[in-house]
């Protein structure tokens, strides 16, 4: 069935309240003045009449929402009306029991009609524009649709943002679960074909599309509260662990280069504002929602405090900071340590006192081969010939190690190296023979100028 619009509705329904008597009763039956007896044919109608009339009347739906909301059923009730009193109308008998009964049936059908059309009226009065109501619905959903999880960290902008649009989510999803279980429970809308998208207008399918959608809305408001609140408490649980347990060590024993070492300070610096952005982000999100940040300020504090320790534990480290002890002072090996460092491929730029950490140069000799394969032939029995030539290298050298501080060229700092001098005297087609050059040179600890 077509429906007619909630104005024309309206305007059918505004019309019947002003008069006096409900429409259904303009449908008066006329008394005519002669009476002539019902034949047996006349008789057999005016009974079917007054079955028919009866059966309208039990037809009409008194319970749920009102069929009288549609105006197309409206007309289709007036006009079947006008019909039964045109019948009526031919009639005139008055007094012939028969004739009584079917103008009792329909005087009961007025009646019938007359309280329904009331019934309608009064759901109207509460739900008001049905459709008008339901697109604002739908837009809504939209408008002010969930917001995606927070993603850690976060700052206090997208915090109360989120907050913001949460609640804003929060108030549309519970609004329209209570207007939709109003139009729900008081609004006629029969199904019909096509989809609101395509122009048609909202039936109770759309409904209840509806109602599932502000539900999930509504599920999916607290479930993002919960979710971030519990990913927050695990991080944070997680950085109050990690704080805790790094770098508590005595900053003057041997384990100082988890303060001064190459990187050691970046490390840090990277550690704590990690942690300290994961317990803002609490901080942020408890203000926002107005409750206790107890928990994230005790963080923070803790966070702050770690950093400050730490730069203490750094100026112990560096204080104590020394270049080993010479195990040697050797002049050659001192002279030859000069020149492994002044030798410009290596580029160790500038540097300070040379150490000597092995109390003599050694002597050191290895062998090592290297199969280069030409064919392979493969014989029966599943065996495979191989067929190459095989090249063994000697390699003869001598070696001394030694430390000396040597300053960064970015950061300006100083660090000590710890070098391992070397001198062949055989080796491959392309070892440096007969002169030291330097083999393995690994970055040690951080150290003061003033301590060397």
């Amino acid at each position: 069935m077509k429906r007619l619009s909630f104005y024309l509705l309206a305007g059918l329904l505004a019309g019947a309240a002003l008069s006096a008597t409900p429409f259904f009763l303009d449908f008066l039956v006329p008394v005519a003045s002669a009476q002539q007896p019902l034949v047996s044919g006349q008789r057999v109608r005016v009974k079917k009449l007054a079955r028919d009339i009866a059966n309208v009347r039990k037809s009409i739906v008194t319970t749920g929402p009102s069929h009288f909301q549609s105006a197309a059923v409206i007309v289709k009730r007036k006009k079947r009306m006008q019909q039964f009193s045109d019948a009526l109308a031919r009639y005139p008998q008055v007094s012939d029991p028969d004739v009584i009964a079917a103008r009792a049936e329909y005087k009961l059908l007025r009646v019938a009609l007359s309280a329904e059309f009331k019934r309608a009226s009064g759901q109207i009065s509460k739900i008001g524009d049905v459709q008008k109501a339901l697109k604002t619905i739908e837009i809504n959903g939209r408008k002010y649709a969930v917001p995606k999880t927070l993603a850690i960290p976060f700052n206090e902008a997208d915090a109360q943002a989120w907050v913001k649009a949460s609640s804003e989510a929060r108030s549309v999803a519970e609004h329209n679960i209570k207007q939709l279980a109003k139009i729900a429970l008081n609004a006629y809308l029969p199904k019909n074909r096509g989809t609101v998208q395509s122009g048609a207008a909202y039936d109770s399918d759309d409904v209840k599309r509806l109602q599932r959608w502000a539900n999930k809305m509504a599920g999916s408001v607290q479930g993002g509260y919960k979710s971030t609140a519990r990913t927050l408490d695990s991080r944070m649980q997680q950085s109050s662990q990690a704080i805790g347990n790094r770098w508590q060590e005595n900053p003057k024993s041997d384990k100082k280069w988890i303060y001064i070492g190459e990187g050691k300070a970046e490390e840090a610096a990277a550690f704590y504002i990690k942690n300290l952005a994961i317990a803002k982000s609490s901080l942020y999100l408890e203000q926002a929602l107005k409750r206790d940040a107890g928990q994230a300020s005790a963080l923070i504090k803790t966070i702050e405090t770690a950093k400050v320790n730490f730069a203490k534990n750094v100026k112990a480290a560096l204080a104590s900071s020394q270049l080993p002890k010479a195990k040697s002072k050797n002049k050659k090996m001192r002279k030859f340590a000069k020149q492994i460092m002044d030798t410009p491929r290596y580029k160790f730029g500038e540097f300070g006192t040379i150490v000597l950490t092995t109390e003599k140069i050694t002597e050191h000799e290895r062998k090592d081969s290297e199969i280069k394969i030409d064919d392979v032939e493969f014989m029966l029995g599943d065996t495979v010939k191989l067929k190459g030539t095989k090249t063994t290298w000697t390699y003869i050298w001598t070696e001394f190690n030694f430390a000396t501080p040597i300053k960064d060229s970015e950061s300006g700092e100083w660090y000590i190296w710890w070098i391992t001098a070397k001198n062949y005297t055989s080796g491959s087609s392309i070892t440096p023979l007969n002169s030291w050059i330097s083999g393995k040179a690994t970055k040690g600890n951080r150290i003061l100028k003033s301590n060397f």
